[in-house]
Parts: structure tokens; sequence; C-alpha cells
């Protein structure tokens, strides 16, 4: 079956980097699943334990990004 396209439809490509890939896998995937079992382990609970993952992972993220928004300044502030 052929897809048909109007002559004036946009195409559309979405380039993905490959840090940005290898940063889901380790933050995501790996630091997760560590936060999640170790919190298993101490509460036996596996709704705290999903809900800790997902905090740490979102919190960690959050701190990267607070992070590199004030050492972009400090160069900008050196560089001047």
């Amino acid at each position: 079956m052929l897809l048909k396209t109007d002559k004036n439809s946009p195409i559309v490509i979405y380039v993905i980097k490959g840090s940005t890939i290898r940063r889901f896998v380790i933050l995501d995937l790996i630091i997760g699943a560590g936060i999640f079992y170790v919190v298993k382990l101490v509460s036996l609970s596996v709704l705290a334990a999903s809900v800790s993952s997902f905090m740490g992972t979102e919190g960690i993220k959050r701190v990267t990004k607070i992070l590199n928004k004030s050492n972009v300044k400090k160069k900008t502030i050196k560089l001047m």
C-alpha cells in the first residue's frame, strides 16, 4: 500500500545525537534501575521503589541542567 502525499506537505526529520542516547541509557535505565533495587531492598515496597527511581533520575537531570547553566555563565564572564 502506497502512502499518498501532497506535493506541499513538509518532510520532518529528527536527528538524535549519540550522546543523547548514551545519556538516556546510562541515566534512566542503569541509574534508575539501581535506585529502584536499592529502595526496594530497604523498604520492600515496589511502589516506593518506583517513585524513588522516577524522582531520583528526574532530580539528577534537573541538577545537571542547573550546574551546566551556571558553568556556561562562568565561561562567558571569563571570556569578556
